[in-house]
């Protein structure tokens, strides 16, 4: 999946956004905006566009209305020679199917444009954000709600969000009663501040500029664009918070931050879509994109998610089919070893390439921090070595992060969680599971209640299948 990300002109979280949408498993390329403008970069390469935060052209006539009108009016340098501005292709782009997210200025500049709410259709301006109620900039942590009738993607699955808002004009104003009536029947009030008991506030400072409907975000009517005030790509690992240090000594701490879902959301959709380069799950799954994949998956039966994918057939006939492409993809080559001991661990451990750790290792580093009770009963067992093999948890191969590998025997051991039922994500894990079997590794997935409960028969199972690998080699 392909992120542009513009600056220039007073945008300054570009950095943060890039680093957001890598996290997620997507390509994130930051371009200056005349790179636009005089047609250097076009957007329709890429998937989704996002416009970051900041202060564009310095505030000046208002929070993005400076760059709202260079993007209405300035024309572009078109490779074809024709007259358009960059809301002609913004148009295109949307009509295209793809994605737009506007954060804090962003947002703003999305308003102005009338890209938001965008209620009629004409691309006109319908509403505003404009001064705080407070009178001043506000920097502060806030909670949010998500609208359970949102069609923004970029928000699938989600219901509650804890990130930081940094504005002084991030305040709703609309023009009349019935733009609020449309809004809300519409689902297009995506995002609210809400207080601690989970209820839409106007109360300061938990609302913290007064937004009309204690709207923090907005959608078009497609759900395809999305602006929102606060800073999600702020709040991408645990360290990021003000309370982190006090939630660790209570035991709360680790994992990824709350804002980091919203671009996994994005990546995944995009994925699901059918984009050909697909992501590795975020917890309940975490990783980032896989350099191939195959177009032509077919949608396996959910109900197969706790039993072994693996080529050969396991040993108690689980198995779901060799899946082996025509041509195996170039990869690392492991030393080769005498007589390894079974315990052992080749020297060459380095499964990915560097650029590709670089992406995903602090989410490694979080899933260890933080694993699931299930995913933390398998690998004390593990650990412990009682199948007289060694086992690597949350190790990345090609651009995914698996649970635990075997690295002599390249057996994956995937621990999963209801997700893996639902179709979409099944689709999926079957392409994931093809890429590792044409790297050459054996799959066993369980799901979570089957290692909490039947956790000996789990491994009885694994050693059956390091058996067999040893058997066949």
């Amino acid at each position: 999946m392909q992120a542009l990300v513009l600056t220039g002109f007073g945008i300054n979280c570009e950095e943060e956004v890039a680093a957001a949408y890598r996290l997620a498993g997507a390509e994130a390329t930051i371009v200056h905006l005349n790179q636009v403008l005089h047609g250097e970069v076009s957007i329709h390469d890429f998937d989704v566009l996002t416009f970051p935060g900041g202060f564009s052209f310095g505030d000046d006539l208002g929070s993005g209305v400076v760059l709202a009108n260079k993007l209405r009016y300035r024309q572009t340098g078109a490779p074809d020679g024709q007259r358009r501005t960059l809301l002609d292709d913004l148009k295109e782009f949307v009509a295209a199917g793809k994605f737009v997210l506007g954060i804090c200025n962003g947002f703003q500049v999305l308003v102005k444009l009338g890209l938001l709410p965008n209620l009629g259709g004409g691309f006109q301006p319908e509403v505003t954000l404009t001064h705080n109620a407070s009178g001043r900039y506000e920097n502060r942590w806030v909670r949010l709600q998500v609208n359970p009738n949102t069609k923004s993607p970029f928000l699938a699955g989600l219901t509650t969000l804890e990130v930081p808002v940094r504005h002084g004009e991030g305040r709703l104003v609309l023009p009349d009663d019935a733009t609020a009536a449309a809004l809300e029947a519409a689902g297009l009030n995506c995002l609210s501040y809400v207080d601690a008991a989970g209820d839409g506030t106007s109360q300061y400072p938990l609302n913290p500029n007064g937004a009309a409907l204690n709207c923090a975000g907005l959608t078009d009517t497609t759900g395809q664009i999305l602006g929102l005030m606060p800073h999600p790509e702020a709040f991408l690992m645990a360290e990021n918070h003000p309370d982190w240090a006090r939630r660790k000594r209570l035991g709360g701490a680790g994992g990824v931050g709350d804002g980091l879902a919203i671009f996994r959301n994005i990546v995944r959709h995009v994925a699901l879509r059918g984009n050909p380069t697909p992501l590795a799950p975020l917890p309940d799954g975490e990783g980032g994109t896989s350099s191939s994949f195959s177009s032509s998956l077919t949608t396996p039966n959910p109900t197969t998610k706790s039993s072994l994918e693996t080529s050969p057939p396991s040993p108690s006939g689980k198995g779901l089919g060799d899946g082996v492409a025509e041509e195996p993809r170039p990869h690392y080559t492991r030393r080769q070893q005498p007589t390894p001991e079974p315990t052992s661990i080749p020297d060459n451990v380095f499964t990915t390439t560097p650029q590709q750790w670089k992406n995903v290792k602090s989410l490694g580093r979080a899933m260890r921090q933080a694993p699931t009770p299930a995913e933390d009963a398998l690998w004390q067992a593990l650990r412990a070595q009682q199948l007289g093999v060694k086992f690597r948890r949350q190790h990345t191969i090609d651009s995914f992060i698996v649970d635990f590998v075997s690295l002599p025997d390249k057996l994956v051991i995937e621990v999963d969680g209801a997700v893996h039922g639902e179709t979409e994500q099944a689709i999926y894990d079957a392409g994931r599971s093809e890429i590792l079997r044409e790297l050459g590794y054996r799959i066993i997935r369980f799901s979570n209640e089957t290692v909490l409960q039947k956790l000996p028969e789990v491994l009885e199972d694994i050693k059956q299948n390091i058996t067999s690998i040893a058997a066949n080699t």
